[in-house]
C-alpha cells in the first residue's frame, strides 16, 4: 500500500465503488475541500479524484446535488495526457 497523502485532489471516493460506466460518487464534506468556501464543483467541470492509496485521478463532473458529486473518472492513457 502506497502512502498518496502528499498528492492533492479535490475530492475523495472509494476506489471500490467504481463501477462499469467509471461513475463515482463523492461528498463534498468527506473531502480536502469541505473548508474550502469557493470550492463548487458543476457538471461539465474536470476534477481530480482520490483517497490516499491510489494514484489521484482526473473526472469530469455529471451531476451535482448540494454535497454530492457524481464524477465520471478518466482512465490514464498518453492520449488523454494533459501537457
Amino acid at each position: 500500500m502506497v502512502n498518496m497523502a502528499s498528492k492533492a485532489y479535490d475530492l475523495w471516493f472509494d476506489p471500490n465503488s467504481v463501477g462499469g460506466d467509471l461513475v463515482v460518487e463523492c461528498w463534498i464534506s468527506h473531502g480536502p475541500r469541505k473548508d474550502d468556501t469557493v470550492f463548487d464543483p458543476q457538471p461539465g467541470d474536470w476534477l481530480i479524484a482520490g483517497d490516499d492509496d491510489v494514484e489521484p485521478i482526473r473526472g469530469r463532473v455529471i451531476r451535482r446535488e448540494e454535497n454530492r458529486v457524481w464524477l465520471q473518472l478518466q482512465l490514464p492513457s498518453t492520449a488523454n495526457a494533459v501537457a
